[in-house]
């Protein structure tokens, strides 16, 4: 079994993910009133630093911390976002998947963001 830690070149390139998705999510949090924006906010004007000035993955463990889910996602967390639907099928809203495809890719980064590196 192979063991890879992220390079410098990967966290990057993790970085520029995230700073993609939380420009493409904060405009969205804003229009959306979520409260969960000013931490967007910073943490998209902390990125941008890091990309500018460099970074240690205490860095990048301090800034994946500091980004908020919208959704509490703990044990049977999707039966509160489920509503009935007029064909009477049960799925998420549209405003979930609204969110949802905009927080996504911010938060696949996060998690990239905390670990060191895979198997």
């Amino acid at each position: 079994m192979n063991q890879h830690f992220y390079t410098t070149a990967e966290r990057i390139q993790q970085l520029r993910q995230l700073e993609r998705g939380l420009a493409n999510l904060v405009p969205f949090s804003i229009r959306m009133g979520l409260a969960q924006t000013p931490h967007y906010e910073d943490a998209l004007r902390r990125t941008r630093i890091l990309l500018e000035t460099g970074f240690n993955q205490a860095d990048l463990t301090s800034l994946a911390h500091a980004i908020p889910d919208v959704f509490h996602r703990g044990r049977d967390w999707e039966a509160q976002y489920l509503v009935k639907k007029p064909d009477g099928s049960w799925g998420f809203s549209e405003e979930y998947l609204n969110i949802q495809a905009r927080l996504g890719p911010v938060m696949q980064a996060v998690d990239a963001l905390r670990t060191l590196g895979y198997y």
